[in-house]
C-alpha cells in the first residue's frame, strides 16, 4: 500500500507540478481568463467559497472519524459508526463537488473552455474525485465488515481477527485527504 500511494503521490505532485508551470507561465495579468468564473477564494468569502470551505471540513473530518473507527475496532469494538460516519462525508463531499462542476458549467467554465485554467481545474479535482470515490468503496467495504462483527458474524473466523484491511484503507482515505489540502490550496487560495 505504501508504493502504491507512493505512486499516486507522483502522480498527483505531477499534476500539480504542471498546474504551477502552466499558471507562472500564464503570468498574473491572465490568470483567470477574462470572462471565466473564478474559483478562488475571496475576502468576504462568497456564497461558491463558503461551499467550498465547508466541503473541505467534511472531506477533513472525515479523516478524524475514520480514525475514531479505527480506534474503537482496535479495542475490540466495530467501528461501525466512524466508518459510517466517514462514507457519509465522503459521500457528502462528492455530492458538493459534482454540483460544483455543474455550477461552473452552468457559468460557462468547462473542460474545454478558458484554456489551461478550465482544463487544469477540472483535470485536477476530477482525479482527486477519482480517488475519493474509490476510497468510498474501500470504507464501505469496512462498513460492511464492521456491520459483521457488530453482528458478531465476523469475530468467530479466528481468535485474534486480522485489522489490514481496514488499516490499509485508513492509509489511503488519510492520503486521499492529504492531497485535497494541497489542491485545495494551490487552485483555490492562491
Amino acid at each position: 500500500m505504501l508504493v502504491f500511494l507512493a505512486s499516486e503521490a507522483m502522480l498527483f505532485a505531477g499534476l500539480i507540478g504542471g498546474y504551477i508551470v502552466l499558471r507562472i507561465a500564464q503570468g498574473q495579468g491572465s490568470w483567470p481568463p477574462p470572462g471565466a468564473p473564478e474559483i478562488g477564494v475571496k475576502i468576504p468569502p462568497t456564497f461558491l467559497n463558503w461551499v467550498m470551505i465547508t466541503n473541505t471540513v467534511i472531506l477533513l473530518s472525515s479523516s478524524v472519524t475514520y480514525h475514531w473507527g479505527e480506534v474503537r475496532m482496535r479495542k475490540g469494538g466495530s467501528g461501525l459508526i466512524g466508518y459510517a460516519l466517514t462514507a457519509l462525508f465522503g459521500t457528502i463531499f462528492l455530492g458538493v463537488q459534482a454540483w460544483e462542476w455543474m455550477h461552473l458549467k452552468h457559468e460557462g467554465m468547462w473542460f474545454n473552455t478558458y484554456g489551461i485554467y478550465g482544463s487544469c481545474f477540472f483535470t485536477m479535482t476530477g482525479f482527486h474525485g477519482l480517488h475519493v470515490f474509490l476510497g468510498l468503496l474501500g470504507i464501505l467495504m469496512t462498513v460492511w465488515r464492521s456491520g459483521l462483527r457488530q453482528m458478531k458474524l465476523f469475530s468467530g473466523q479466528t481468535p485474534n481477527p486480522s485489522h489490514t484491511f481496514e488499516e490499509l484503507t485508513g492509509y489511503y482515505w488519510h492520503f486521499v485527504d492529504v492531497v485535497w489540502i494541497f489542491l485545495y490550496s494551490i487552485l483555490y487560495v492562491l
